[in-house]
């Protein structure tokens, strides 16, 4: 069981690499943005930033999954534990959700205008959102319920 949850950490580890990558990247093209856009040059930083804060709740996201990987290598899937770490996660997925809906926004308003196919990215960014929340929400839901079964069961043999 360690040597599939090793295989998850190793592949979250991949992900935070990625991330931090993308956001050296972004730095990069904000600046050659600045250059090609010069009207719009003085929302380069600030855009840069939200953008990075939005990273936040995703690497607060990758904790608790690394979290959850340890919960299962304990063999306590089933516990008070899990069931608090899937919560975390819920109310994460819901931050990020909110977050696009408001970046993209507030984007949407401080440059004047938006293409459409930002606003196609900012949808399925929104739906993805969503989704994951209604998936963990559902998963969060059926661990309670594992839960419960699971001490009835101990509490009658």
């Amino acid at each position: 069981m360690a040597r599939a949850t090793s295989f998850l950490r190793l592949l979250l580890v991949v992900l935070l690499f990625v991330r931090a990558l993308v956001c050296w990247a972004l730095y990069a093209l904000s600046l050659e943005s600045a250059r090609a856009w010069p009207e719009l040059a003085h929302l380069r930083l600030p855009v840069y930033l939200a953008v990075v804060a939005g990273f936040i709740p995703v690497v607060m996201g990758i904790a608790s999954v690394f979290d959850f990987l340890g919960a299962v290598d304990d063999d306590a899937a089933f516990s008070d534990r899990t069931i608090e770490i899937l919560r975390r996660l819920r109310l994460l997925t819901g931050v990020v959700a909110g977050y696009v809906c408001v970046v993209f926004g507030g984007f949407w308003i401080a440059g004047g205008l938006m293409h459409p196919t930002l606003v196609f990215l900012w949808f399925v960014a929104e739906v993805a959102a969503l989704f994951l929340f209604t998936m963990v929400a559902v998963l969060e839901r059926i661990f309670v319920a594992a839960s419960e079964l699971r001490q009835d069961s101990e509490l009658t043999v």
